[in-house]
Parts: structure tokens; sequence; C-alpha cells
């Protein structure tokens, strides 16, 4: 068997960029844990009352959700260059992922899984197929994101950092709910712009927009467009709000920005185990990852 080093990483090198914030957008849309704009250094965060008792319940919403599925477009543009695929994705706690890129006419073009042990991945084009243990480095050579198929998976369902205090503010209508996590400093914070006010059910709260960093230079914007109800499948239909569109606009050197529009969601389905293994094609070239 060849070895790692002999690997054609998936000639997909943008649309695995537009994976990894995609995979922060799935956490933000369903965690609704974000907010946005403003500067929120006048904002008195606590480790209790109203404001805390809104932050602790969007975290349990993200915490309680245990599978994702999707499908739906992804638009990333840098600088004056634009890139566009579709996708499919799904996801199960602890550590079960399933990502597909498709090519232009709706094929398979590279893919993913983990079934929290394996990962098995699929290059198209290049007719490989990879097979490896389930660490942080073998996802890390297809996806760089410095997680392990469990973190991910948990990333995808909802799951984020334990708030330790948070405050707000009224703002009209809306609420900036300001949250500091577990583990976080002073500038590591997330700005939630909720629509209504605190009193509401964090089951059934808003989000309009997000900010994370330090109030005057956020690291991260995001806006979420078209918000509906979507049942959950796994809490008896019970609806819970998800976007119909994200747009992420951040800076690593470059201006970047991200619009994921789903044509398709479901929040808690069943999923088979055996979706997140990937048999070997007839004819692909086997690679053994370490």
């Amino acid at each position: 068997m060849k070895k790692s080093k002999s690997f054609n990483r998936p000639r997909l090198g943008l649309g695995l960029q537009c994976f990894t914030v995609m995979a922060l957008l799935g956490s933000l849309c369903l965690q609704g844990c974000l907010s946005g704009g403003g500067s929120s250094a006048d904002v008195l965060r606590s480790p209790d009352g109203p404001a805390m008792a809104m932050a602790a319940g969007l975290y349990q919403r993200g915490e309680s959700l245990r599978t994702l599925a999707a499908r739906g477009g992804a638009d990333y543009r840098v600088d004056s260059k634009r890139h566009y695929f579709k996708f499919e994705l799904a996801a199960q706690k602890p550590g079960q992922i399933l990502f597909t890129a498709l090519d232009p006419a709706g094929r398979p073009a590279f893919r993913l899984a983990s079934d929290g042990v394996t990962i098995t991945c699929i290059v198209y084009g290049e007719k490989q197929y990879a097979v490896g243990p389930a660490t942080a480095e073998n996802l890390g050579r297809f996806l760089p994101l410095g997680l392990a198929p469990d973190e991910l998976a948990a990333l995808l369902s909802g799951s984020q950092v334990r708030p330790v205090s948070a405050g707000a503010r009224l703002n009209g209508d809306s609420t900036e709910l300001v949250i500091q996590p577990e583990g976080g400093g002073s500038d590591s914070l997330w700005r939630v712009r909720l629509a209504g006010g605190l009193e509401q059910d964090p089951a059934a709260t808003v989000v309009q927009s997000a900010t994370f960093g330090p109030a005057r230079r956020p690291e991260l914007s995001v806006k979420y467009l078209s918000v509906r109800p979507v049942p959950r499948e796994d809490l008896a239909g019970r609806p819970e709000p998800f976007p119909g569109a994200v747009e992420a606009e951040w800076s690593d050197g470059q201006k970047q920005s991200l619009r994921v529009t789903y044509d398709q969601v479901r929040l808690g389905p069943a999923l088979t185990e055996s979706m997140f293994s990937l048999a070997r094609p007839d004819g692909f070239e086997l690679i053994e990852l370490p």
C-alpha cells in the first residue's frame, strides 16, 4: 500500500476553505450564539441574571442537537475571485461526519467520511481512495481545521463553548447579547443580536447577525438571512429557527466572504451508521494513512 506522502490532496483547495468556514457556520446557525455589530465594551457581564440565562439556554439548544443533515451551495469570494460549489453534509455526535463536494454536473467530486474510528476519503478526479485512523492529523490532510472528527461532528451539530458570563442591552426591537465563553478573555466575546428581548424561550429565539472578537475590529462577521422554523425530528417536530442563508466576512491577509445557501436542512434526523464509512470504488488507487 502507498503511504500518505503519495496521496494527491483533492484539487478543491478553495472548496475546502469554504467547508472550513461552513463547519463554523453550521455551529453558529444551530447554536444561535452569535450576534452582530456595535461596540459592547460598556455592556456589563455577569455569571447570572437574565442575560446569562439566555446565553445558557442557547448553549443547551446546541448541545441537545445530536444530528444534522443539509444540502446547499457555497459562494466563496476572495479579492476579485469567485468560486461556487454544491455540497451535502451530515453529522452525528460524537464523531461521525460525511461531507460531499459536488461538481457542476451534480456528481461527487470529493467525499470524506468518519465513523469515529476510521476516516475514508474518495477523490474522484484522481481516482484515489484513502483510509486511516480518525485522528486530527489525518482529518487535517483533507480539511485543514485542526480538529479531530469528534470535535468537528460536535461543531457541525451545534455544540459550542460554555458561557461563563453574559450581558445585554436593548436596541429598539432587538437585543445585543454579549457572551464571554469559558476559557476566553475580554477580547474573545460573542456579540449576539437577537430579535426580541430576553424574556423569550431560547429554543425559539431568532439570531439576526453576529460578530466575534474585539468590538471595533471583529475577526468574523455573520448575517443570518431568511430565518424560518425547521422541525426538530428528534423532538416530535418542535420548530427551531434556522436560516435559509448565511453570509460571513473575515480577513486573513485578504478580504474574504462566503455565502452559504441551504436548499434542504434536517435537524435531529435518524442517521444510519453505514453512511459514515465509504467503500473503495473499483479501480481506485488505495492509500493508507498513518
